[in-house]
């Protein structure tokens, strides 16, 4: 059997056999190939549902978070690669001097030489490696843009799934209102990540909002809204008091849940069956479903181990959230009165000095790979702010 015969009868893919790799692969932090298999899951399903189908809008919410994360490692790994190739960058010119002293040597060897000859050939070899190195530049500019192209492709996919959530929500409908909101979270994420701030506060405004309306006060979900926009207020001019705001109701809610989970432990309520879930799809379909995570299991259904065990997490946390609620109040204030030499001052200051004992501030880019440790919720920037879909949203 041809090498040809055997690829052109392996089996085509389905739409839940490619949603099944890309959860494993994303679970396996393989997100690369993840962003593979949902593109592949996305062609499928548009061809068998409606381009606003829930179905497509779950798919592109997925498809957008391993498009997310994708772009956070690739970023990640260029930021650590790039002392590495300067550093390789600089033997090339020695490298092309000791090829020219290779042809000068040759050529006292041969004896007699022609002078203009030498000259042209050497201006010609010598454009050839400033073309080489132009090349090579634009190629490292093309590397160091491709995080940013995948930032932008990961807010477009989101995007996307947004504008059918927000189509199809209606006011009963709290598991699809979860699902907004979630979106409208990741959405902050790419605005925060690359840097967007003033997009990623309306973002994560939205997705407060919602969660605030949807989640009991105890959620980790909830606290995790909070804090995060907390956080970007902070970066933001202005918002001192609204971040401090946001910080204590992220630190209610998380006394909150210790509390619940204490009393939970008291009364020996735990290890119970989780209550079935509920089918949303009236055809029976839906079993590869890419869907958001929406809410989280009732305390009653964790293991006791489990409790223990987050009880002792929400110890530090509670600290490291408690220092940075302090932190926040005792900042000067940032209001408009202060000058501009005063801002960058103060800015220089807290991106020095601003990280608590656990390391938790969020004053620099990338923060929201060390925030899981904070809030420890299912994994979690982007383009220009997009004002057509802000003001499509307030209209």
């Amino acid at each position: 059997m041809s090498a040809f015969q055997s690829t052109s009868e392996q089996p085509q893919p389905t739409l839940e056999s490619a949603v099944d790799n890309a959860k494993r692969a994303f679970a396996l932090k393989k997100y690369e190939e993840a962003v593979d298999h949902y593109a592949t899951a996305l062609e499928i399903a548009i061809e068998q549902y409606p381009e606003d189908a829930l179905e497509v809008a779950d798919l592109h919410f997925a498809y957008g978070k391993a498009l997310l994360e994708n772009a956070i490692s690739n970023s990640g790994v260029l930021g650590k690669a790039e002392p590495e190739g300067e550093k390789d960058d600089e033997p090339a010119p020695s490298g092309g001097f000791l090829s020219f002293s290779g042809d000068a040597e040759d050529a006292d060897e041969d004896g007699a030489v022609d002078l203009f000859a030498q000259a042209a050939k050497e201006v010609a070899r010598a454009d050839a490696a400033q073309a080489e190195g132009e090349a090579a530049e634009d190629e490292e500019e093309d590397d160091d843009a491709e995080p940013e192209d995948d930032f932008n492709a990961a807010w477009e996919v989101l995007e996307v799934a947004r504008s059918i959530y927000d189509k199809r929500v209606t006011a009963g409908d709290d598991t699809l209102r979860l699902k907004l909101a979630e979106t409208y979270i990741s959405l902050g994420d790419v605005s925060l990540e690359t840097e967007k701030f003033d997009q990623a506060i309306l973002d994560y405004e939205e997705g407060a909002k919602l969660k605030d309306d949807l989640l009991p006060l105890s959620s980790r979900q909830l606290a995790e809204a909070h804090y995060k926009l907390s956080m970007v207020l902070d970066m933001t001019s202005g918002r001192l008091s609204d971040a401090i705001r946001h910080a204590e109701l992220a630190l209610k809610s998380l006394e909150s849940r210790q509390a619940d989970l204490k009393e939970a432990l008291e009364k020996g309520e735990y290890g119970k069956p989780a209550p079935a879930a509920p089918t949303t799809d009236a055809k029976g379909k839906g079993k590869a479903s890419a869907a958001p995570a929406v809410g989280e299991p009732p305390i009653s259904t964790l293991p006791k181990t489990a409790i223990e065990a987050e009880l002792k997490d929400l110890e530090s946390l509670l600290e490291d959230l408690g220092l940075k609620v302090d932190e926040l109040k005792t900042s000067p204030n940032d209001g408009l009165a202060a000058s501009a030499p005063e801002l960058a001052q103060a800015a220089l200051e807290k991106e020095l000095n601003g990280a608590t004992a656990s390391g938790i501030s969020a004053a620099m880019p990338g923060w929201s790979r060390r925030k899981r440790s904070l809030l420890l919720l299912h994994p979690r920037s982007h383009p220009a702010p997009h004002p057509e879909r802000g003001k499509r949203r307030r209209s």
